[in-house]
């Protein structure tokens, strides 16, 4: 697609250390009172899953240069500062295709998407206009918004302790662990909150493109670096922790900077290219491993947050649906588990050049003993 040109050459980065993290706990105990419900519960019922979703390809594309990121400025609240002079070159720039990384003309889309904020919808709107589609509609989604900072909004991006606490509770949250709070955030509370607001509104976004779509089609969406790249590392089946924490030590994502996934809603979600690089469909056999270990982690820590909030909502049929709802989920990430660990495992070994099965399978029980 003309959003995919050629690979550009990253720059080169300061030696990192990448912290280990422990895969501890499965899921999320919520303490809460017991609320009486009317009548029985209804038998529990199992479906079966069918992986058929047509597949969309999503342009996540971070705003132009924003006053607030010329201040130094950590602002997650709408509408937000305006795009600066510069911003705006950058954000006519998409529609030059001088740029490795510009933008297909807005007709190729199937929607064309921009958070509440000013600077999405301007960079946006600049782009419309370079492009020669000034009047080509544009949709605005909540959940694009920034990734919420709590007690931290209004601080200053160069105070390095003030951008990491800013990034404790994602971080944690891309190793499954979505019950880490992002501090005194009610946008934001934890990840179980940001996977639904962020993914509700990737869901819409599939949704609107897919209701006329014979085949694969494609969207963009203007948003920011923090909410894309949190989003996509804690949902794509190939995550690159390395080109991430690459890019984190750049800011993560340069203003105008783009993330292209692959997939649907059901099947779930590929990471096609970060930043104009490209990423590999396969993750290897370490990251893939992780990623089913992920799943399996999240499904009772999604399903425990939704029963609260519905414990917290009072109503007896949303708890009852809840409960329902979080049973069928957990028991469906119970039962996929083992053959996604062997699916890995034997795709690991045939993606292996040069070595026997027999090493293969080796490297492969050594990563699950450790």
């Amino acid at each position: 697609m003309d959003s995919l040109k050629e690979k550009i050459i990253m720059r080169q980065t300061r030696p990192w250390i990448t912290a280990g993290v422990a895969l501890v706990g499965a899921g999320m105990v919520a303490a809460a009172p017991v609320v009486p419900i009317a009548g029985p519960l209804p038998d529990i019922a199992v479906t079966d899953i069918e992986l058929t979703a047509v597949d969309m390809v999503l342009d996540l594309v971070r705003h132009g240069q924003s006053e607030d990121n010329v201040e130094g400025i950590i602002g997650t609240l709408p509408p937000g500062a305006p795009i600066t002079a510069e911003g705006a070159e950058q954000a006519a720039f998409l529609a030059d295709p001088d740029n490795p990384q510009h933008l297909a003309d807005p007709g190729f889309y199937d929607g064309v998407y921009a958070s509440e904020f000013i600077r999405t919808q301007q960079t946006a709107a600049d782009w419309l206009a370079a492009a020669g589609a000034p009047d080509h509609p544009l949709s605005i989604l909540s959940g694009l918004n920034e990734l919420n900072a709590g007690i931290l909004e209004g601080t200053s991006q160069d105070n390095q302790l003030m951008a990491l606490l800013y990034l404790v509770g994602p971080l944690s949250w891309m190793f499954g662990q979505y019950w880490v709070p992002q501090l005194g955030s009610t946008i934001d509370p934890n990840g179980m909150a940001f996977q639904d607001r962020f993914g509700d509104a990737v869901e819409q976004i599939y949704n609107n493109g897919a209701t006329d779509a014979d085949g694969g089609f494609s969207s963009v969406a203007f948003s920011h670096a923090a909410s894309i790249s949190t989003w996509v590392m804690m949902n794509v089946k190939n995550p690159d922790f390395e080109l991430y924490f690459q890019s984190l030590l750049q800011g993560i994502l340069p203003n105008t900077g783009q993330v292209v996934i692959e997939g649907n809603p059901t099947d779930g979600w590929t990471l096609v290219s970060w930043n104009g690089t490209e990423v590999a469909e396969n993750p290897g056999l370490l990251t893939g491993l992780f990623v089913d270990f992920r799943d399996l982690m999240v499904a009772p820590q999604m399903a425990g947050w939704h029963i609260w909030e519905a414990i917290l909502g009072g109503d007896p049929a949303d708890i009852t649906a809840a409960l329902q709802t979080g049973f069928n989920d957990v028991l469906a990430a119970v039962t996929a588990f083992p053959q996604a660990v062997i699916d890995t495992i034997t795709g690991a070994m045939d993606d292996t050049a040069g070595s026997s099965a027999a090493d293969a399978l080796g490297d492969a029980l050594a990563a699950l003993a450790g």
